[in-house]
């Protein structure tokens, strides 16, 4: 008995001095819901061990300090004994925003680390701070604050909340630009995405105080007087506070002497096709030379492009043409050297990135296929083309290579959001005030073809219009469109009378180049003319229902350097139209030809131009209907009241069989600053309109009128007001010197 109590002693000292030597080497306390099998999960080191080394504890509160169990960790070494305390960590039930004001929750939501039903980390709460306080830099809130505290939700969960206070936003009052002889301050603010602030910029929201755009900035500046010859170009800014959050941002410009080429040479031996290369190559000298042989690396480039696209184009896929410049101490060369290219054969084309257009329809808009040559001039060629589809944002074209054979990735950026609806207000110097609804998809179940809907109302008419357009997959430059309208028309103010259409239309149309478009097209239509507001022989020759059949082509040529406010190029368009006699109740022709030219200043915005239009129509049996003669007034000829020249019978406008316009301007910036969104015109124009076969007086009688007229760009488009005071005029002539409407005023 006393050996057996003896063992019994012998062996509780034994057990107690093991857990005593485990409970003195460590100690972790703290836990409730995890176990030491949890925990040993997130280690390297073994937590059964007898005895732990100030190297294995190292190694412990790393891997403990990682974890996303864990939360927090304090630790304490007495002698030889460690003792870990942990702060369990709990996952995340809600996240919050309180203070945001000028950014939405949902992005900041998409940006930060944390996520619900994620465990809460420490260090991606800290990373958090400073990506919030970066989105708040850009929109010029520097002195944002962010202070992030939780809320127990239950026993294993919480809310995180994120306190923001925004505190001033800082905003640029004035940008200038000092040293630029060259250039005018309002073309270097064109080049720059940073813009200004005051009062009298009504339409513009103006940039926020960030140092990394100036820099930005900076380098745009650079680069585009590098590409002017002005290689020794410095650009620096500082930043000056004007008043409270309010700052001026200073450009300092030296533009050092610019590159002027003394001769040129290009390489066109061997060739078959030089004739071509030396005929553009002459194009190329007169432009430099009204240059005044000053370098421009975007003259250079866009001539090197277009050799180039002749060479693949007469199948000489081996060759390209590049620019060299050579500086001397007396004589600056521009040559354009042949490069020999390695030849490939296409293996493979590969399509990344689409998630909605259709593989098909990307493939249709390369100018190769698989079996092709190929070389590199290709790659810029396509991403022109293909970036010119709105539903394609970004494109990455890469190729590999091998024993002469290429395999091409086209990565493709989309833009998902081609549909959208659009509600908004309309005013015309023609028609007045208006309404317009629209819904459109730029690439209808990823084909590439676009569907548009419109309803339009305005004082005049009432128009609905379905049109679907479609690129046929294997003609991309061929477009067809196919409409659906129906408008009426309250003419009794004019013509004398109401008209209903309800029609289809097919029209194709051929872009055979950049510049020149090619459009023919169909329609039928039933024009029910009723309402006559007096019996005079004008409005009756229109009453009734007509079955109309029109044939129409128009030749489309625009160089112009600006869709909505050209400065410089050439805009000409013919248009035809024929209603055939034997198919149509009311038989016309109409021949109309319209010709802008802009001209531009050298090194500056303002710039002349010579608009003219002239067109005329003629009936194919009896009398033309006044529903298809011309009018003039209005929008088309400033000064006078819309469909206000011309003549008349009984008060009733009839319009003319012939018309034409002349207008000659100067344009440029707002005349009280050359950094505002206003653009101006002074013009004069002259014109007439006669020949109306329901009229015996059809002498030419020249009007006129002189005007200044001043275009908003807003980001709606442009607003135009305007202002002429007629000149030369008819007693008969309605007169309106005040014209508004959207849009520009020419």
């Amino acid at each position: 008995m006393i050996q057996k109590f003896k063992i019994l002693i012998y062996s509780l000292l034994i057990f107690f001095n093991v857990v005593n030597l485990l409970a003195n080497n460590l100690n972790i306390n703290g836990l409730s819901k995890l176990t030491l099998n949890d925990l040993q999960t997130q280690t390297s080191i073994d937590l059964n061990m007898d005895f732990f080394s100030n190297d294995d504890i190292d190694i412990l509160l790393k891997d403990f300090y990682k974890s996303d169990l864990i939360f927090a960790l304090k630790y304490k070494k007495d002698n030889d004994n460690h003792y870990l305390t942990i702060q369990e960590n709990k996952l995340i039930e809600n996240i919050f925003f309180n203070g945001n004001i000028k950014i939405d929750d949902d992005l900041l939501l998409q940006n930060i680390s944390a996520k619900k039903n994620s465990f809460i980390n420490k260090n991606n709460i800290n990373d958090d701070i400073k990506l919030i306080k970066s989105i708040y830099k850009v929109k010029g809130f520097n002195n944002v604050n962010v202070v992030v505290s939780t809320e127990k939700y239950s026993n294993d969960r919480i809310n995180l909340i994120y306190e923001i206070t925004e505190n001033n936003q800082s905003q640029i009052s004035r940008i200038k630009f000092i040293g630029n002889t060259s250039y005018s301050d309002r073309y270097l603010l064109s080049l720059i995405n940073t813009k200004s602030r005051n009062f009298y910029n009504i339409f513009t929201s103006g940039s926020n105080l960030n140092i990394e755009n100036f820099k930005f900035d900076v380098g745009k500046v650079k680069s585009f007087y590098k590409q002017k010859g002005y290689f020794d170009v410095n650009v620096e800014f500082n930043i000056t506070e004007i008043s409270s959050n309010k700052y001026t941002v200073n450009f300092y410009v030296d533009e050092g002497d610019r590159l002027k080429l003394d001769t040129f040479d290009i390489d066109t031996s061997k060739l078959i096709i030089s004739d071509k290369i030396d005929k553009n190559f002459n194009k190329f000298l007169d432009k430099m030379s009204k240059n005044n042989l000053f370098y421009d690396q975007i003259i250079i480039d866009n001539f090197v492009n277009k050799i180039n696209k002749i060479l693949i184009s007469n199948n000489n896929f081996n060759t390209i043409f590049v620019s060299n410049l050579e500086r001397y101490s007396e004589k600056n060369k521009l040559i354009f050297n042949q490069k020999k290219v390695s030849l490939s054969t296409i293996n493979k084309i590969n399509i990344v990135g689409n998630t909605i257009t259709k593989d098909r329809t990307l493939r249709s808009k390369l100018p190769f296929e698989p079996g092709d040559y190929f070389n590199s001039n290709l790659i810029n060629v396509t991403k022109k083309e293909l970036l010119s589809n709105k539903y394609i944002n970004d494109v990455n074209i890469t190729s590999v290579t091998n024993e002469g054979i290429s395999n091409i990735t086209i990565d493709i950026e989309e833009n998902k959001k081609t549909g959208k609806f659009l509600a908004g207000g309309t005013f015309s110097g023609d028609n007045g005030a208006g309404l317009t609804l629209s819904a459109n998809d730029d690439n209808i179940f990823g084909t590439g073809n676009s569907l548009d809907t419109n309803l339009t109302a305005n004082d005049e008419d009432i128009l609905f219009r379905l049109s679907l357009v479609q690129y046929p997959v294997s003609l991309s430059k061929i477009r067809n469109s196919y409409t659906i309208f129906n408008n009426e028309s309250d003419l009794i103010n004019s013509f004398g009378f109401k008209s209903d259409e309800l029609g289809i239309l097919y029209s194709i149309n051929f872009a055979y180049d950049e510049l020149i478009n090619i459009t023919s097209g169909l329609s039928y239509k039933v024009s029910d003319r009723h309402s006559a507001k007096k019996s005079i022989t004008s409005i009756n020759d229109n009453i009734g229902e007509y079955n109309i059949y029109t044939l129409s082509t128009s030749l489309q040529q625009d160089s112009t350097n600006d869709f909505l406010y050209p400065t410089d190029g050439v805009s000409n368009s013919i248009f035809f139209e024929y209603s055939p006699k034997d198919l149509s109740d009311d038989s016309y022709y109409k021949f109309v030809i319209k010709s802008d030219i802009y001209r531009k200043f050298k090194n500056s915005n303002r710039f002349l131009f010579l608009s003219n239009d002239f067109g005329f129509a003629e009936s194919l049996e009896g009398n033309l209907s006044t529903i298809n003669s011309f009018s003039l007034g209005g929008m088309n000829f400033k000064g006078f009241e819309y469909r206000g020249v011309g003549p008349k019978q009984d008060d009733i406008y009839i319009g003319g069989n012939k018309f034409f316009t002349s207008t000659i301007g100067y344009g440029g910036s707002f005349l009280f600053d050359d950094k505002d969104n206003v653009n101006t015109k002074l013009f004069y124009s002259l014109g007439s309109i006669w020949d109306s076969d329901y009229s015996n007086n059809n002498e030419v009688d020249i009007r006129s009128s002189l005007g200044l007229s001043l275009d908003i760009l807003t980001a709606i488009g442009p607003i135009s007001f305007s202002y002429a005071i007629p000149i030369d005029k008819n007693k008969n002539d309605k007169t309106n010197e005040f014209n508004f409407s959207i849009g520009t005023s020419f």
